[in-house]
Formats: C-alpha cells, structure tokens, sequence
C-alpha cells in the first residue's frame, strides 16, 4: 500500500566489508528487477564516495541535501532529501558528509539508530535498498541496524571470501549484544565465471559452508557492463539478457524472505485490516 509506513522487513542492507564486491551494482539492479515486478523503490547510498549516486544523477549534491543531513540531525526528514532519477528510482544520495557525522557520532550509541528511525517515517516505498560503503564503520553498522534483511554480494577468491567473513562476524557480533539487526536474505556470489576454477571452487565453499543462503551466482557479463555505462538497470537495458534474469532471480528470493516488497501483499495486508 503506497500511503503506509515502511516497516524494517522492507529495508534491505547491500553489505560487504570489501571495495569491488558488486554493492553499488547490486544495489541498483536489484531495485531495476523489483521495479519491473510494480514495486515502489527507493534507493539510498550511505558511501562517502557516492558511486550509486553519481551513476544516477549528475545533479551536484550540497551538504545538506544527503543521506548525511538526516543523520546528523532528526531535524532533517529523510523525505525531504528523496530525488526522482531517470531511471524511475528514487533516491536519497551519498556524500561525504557522512563521514563528518561519523566522526561526531561513534561516542554516542543513539547515533547508529538514527537512520533506521528516519527510514521508518517514510511513507509511500514496497521496497528501500541501502548501498553501503567498503568498511565496517557508522554507515555500515547503521544499515545493518535499520535493516530487516542483508544480501551479501561477493566475489569469489580467497581474500573476498576473507572479507565476507568479517562481514558475517560483524552481524554476529551485533546479535550477540543484544541488537536487533538485519538477518541474512543472500550471500549473492557476484561476477562470476563458471569457466574458472577459483570461480567454481569459491562458489562450492560457499555451498558447503552456508548452503541455500547461498544465491544463484550473478554471471560476469557485458550486458551489466553496457547498463552501467547506460546508468540504468540490465532489466531495462537488456531485459533478455541472463544478467537480467539473475537478477530477477534474486527479486523473487527477495519477495519470497519480504513479501512487502511486492506491493500486491501489501494491498492484500490493507484489505484485510480494513
């Protein structure tokens, strides 16, 4: 239902410790492949570096204007920074500020709750996907925070596997104290070459040691590669394409863990409260 309040199960936090693991790529066509599917998404990018947000505006973004502003004061809404992209997404976008709220913020616990609780004033989204940065810092422990569900992309040699670890053991870690925090939706093998075998041998670790948390891999593909240079989703760009059918793979492992994201449940919800 477009006019109710999102709840956590609908925030779903992109996470991995390690640059290069797919977050920004995932991020976006995964919402491409839930907006085909009728869902109201919106995207928000909590990397200083705002890779996602450059990709989908070249709009200058003033320090009050992203994800930061809201973060460092409640004064702030969340909604007053959403933008409207060409893509059709909305989104809230990435700048450095973030980095200067982090600074201020690691001494006070009530920090790491400050997105989660401007998240959940927001009305109108099936679906919220957070792009989060390269370490295991503010941003990324408040996504964790906010969130009701974690994909995992990752690729698949030694030293990415490594990186996935101390992602999971910062989400144990958070568990273990008590927090409420995002469960595991995917590990979602990413770039990946089935004609390697550090590709196959990395994915049937993965198997082994997680079993079907583990996704389908996400193909190394040009069509992703021509998306990206296109700025739009590979559903939209090349929508028979096996890029865009992984990913709509994955939106269905997603509506099927948060039936919220699709916006025919959230209607059915509405009807039956009515």
């Amino acid at each position: 239902m477009r006019g109710m309040t999102v709840e956590r199960e609908q925030i779903i936090a992109v996470i991995n410790r390690k640059g290069g693991a797919g977050k920004s790529t995932t991020t976006l066509n995964l919402a491409g492949a839930l907006a085909e599917a009728g869902s109201r998404v919106l995207l928000v990018d909590l990397d200083p570096q705002a890779s996602l947000t450059r990709l989908l505006t070249e709009e200058p973004i003033a320090g009050d204007e992203g994800i930061g502003a809201c973060i460092r004061t409640q004064a702030i809404p969340a909604t007053s920074l959403i933008r409207t992209t060409d893509t059709g997404l909305d989104l809230i976008p990435g700048d450095r500020t973030i980095e200067a709220v982090a600074l201020v913020s690691y001494d006070n616990p009530g920090a790491f709750k400050r997105l989660r609780r401007s998240l959940l004033a927001i009305q109108g989204y099936d679906a919220i996907l957070l792009d989060t940065p390269p370490a295991l810092g503010f941003a990324a422990t408040s996504a964790m925070l906010a969130a009701g569900w974690a994909i995992l992309p990752t690729a698949l040699a030694q030293q990415d596997l490594d990186a996935l670890l101390d992602t999971l053991s910062a989400l144990s870690d958070l568990e273990a104290d008590g927090e409420i925090c995002c469960r595991q939706l995917a590990i979602l093998p990413n770039a990946f070459r089935g004609s390697t075998t550090i590709d196959r041998h990395g994915f049937a670790l993965l198997r082994e040691a997680y079993g079907d948390i583990v996704a389908d891999p996400i193909p190394l593909a040009e069509a992703i590669r021509r998306a990206l240079s296109a700025r739009v989703p590979v559903t939209a760009s090349e929508p028979r394409s096996a890029a865009a059918e992984a990913y709509r793979a994955l939106a269905a492992r997603v509506a099927a863990a948060a039936p919220a994201t699709l916006p025919s449940s959230r209607t059915e919800v509405q009807n039956v409260g009515a």
